[in-house]
């Protein structure tokens, strides 16, 4: 298990080399020139313009940018915006609340997900296990985005029961809307895993060889039958945590939430490089670290990885 996690953690390194990369190419490759997007209409002096290139290496190849954000990275220093904000803070100003709202997704989507999944799958074939899946069908199929003007609409404008948008200080009741948008998907995703799993679980010999030594039904679902079906959908979870910190780009813009995702698309259009490869590094190293965490927890359920 110690080789197994040692290993993980070495393939993370040219992971992060490759993504820093390649997201600061497409960044560089970005039409416009992110001096003159500072100024807006405002006509600008060249010298002024030279200036603000050189102190923000604007006027060195792509290659030489890339190499000093990666030494200044190395040493926690990620540099200045061009509005002379330093990356680092205003990564941890916008990241709590992203923290709060993708927590609250995560807590949404696994208590109804796995609940509506072990609902469905008991009850297979009965009317409310299909209620159940064309509900999950439907917040697949349908965009996130189509979803949270829909409960902006039900929730916020036509029942007045939450409020419409978050603002830049939201509090949980704020962010409970979009937090229902942004687990809504995966939430979907885990009812159809946790009934196929319960579905397929309960009919294997060993549940029947349970029952036959007299263990009741509630024993042989909660020793035999949830352990096994929940070990995909820990798995699955983990991996969902990076997902929804990521995924939130969408969810923010549409309640005006200013978070993480806010503040990568505001990024994105004034050409920072420095900031927006910074967000991706920092949501890259969620995403593995969280994987990480998953690979303990499936150890713990599952003795044959404990001991690989």
């Amino acid at each position: 298990m110690g080789k197994y996690l040692l290993r993980r953690i070495l393939q993370m390194i040219p992971v992060v080399l490759g993504t820093t990369l390649l997201v600061y190419a497409l960044v560089f490759l970005l039409p416009g020139d992110p001096v003159k997007a500072m100024f807006g209409d405002k006509p600008v002096n060249e010298a002024v313009a030279a200036q603000i290139r050189a102190e923000y290496h604007l006027d060195q190849p792509f290659i030489i940018q890339y190499l000093i954000y990666l030494k200044n990275a190395l040493t926690l220093d990620f540099g200045n915006t061009f509005a002379g904000q330093p990356v680092i803070d205003e990564i941890t100003r916008a990241f709590p609340v992203t923290i709060k709202l993708g927590l609250m997704a995560f807590v949404f989507e696994a208590i109804f997900g796995v609940t509506f999944g072990i609902i469905s799958g008991l009850k297979k074939g009965k009317w409310y296990d299909t209620v159940i899946l064309i509900v999950s069908l439907l917040l697949i199929s349908v965009p996130t985005f189509v979803t949270g003007f829909v409960l902006q609409y039900l929730l916020g404008i036509q029942w007045s029961i939450l409020p419409v948008t978050a603002g830049a200080d939201p509090t949980v009741l704020d962010l409970l809307m979009p937090a229902m948008v942004l687990g809504s998907v995966s939430m979907a995703y885990i009812i159809r895993l946790t009934r196929a799993e319960i579905s397929s679980n309960i009919a294997e010999d060993y549940v029947r060889t349970a029952r036959a030594k007299g263990m009741s039904n509630g024993q042989v679902m909660l020793r035999h039958v949830l352990r096994n079906s929940l070990i995909p959908v820990v798995t699955y979870l983990g991996q969902d945590i990076g997902g929804l910190m990521g995924g939130a780009m969408i969810t923010e813009q549409i309640f005006n939430i200013h978070g993480i995702g806010f503040l990568t698309y505001q990024s994105i259009l004034k050409g920072e490089a420095n900031l927006v490869v910074s967000i991706v590094t920092l949501l890259m190293l969620i995403f593995v670290v969280c994987n990480l965490v998953v690979d303990l927890l499936y150890a713990a359920l599952d003795p044959r990885i404990r001991y690989a």
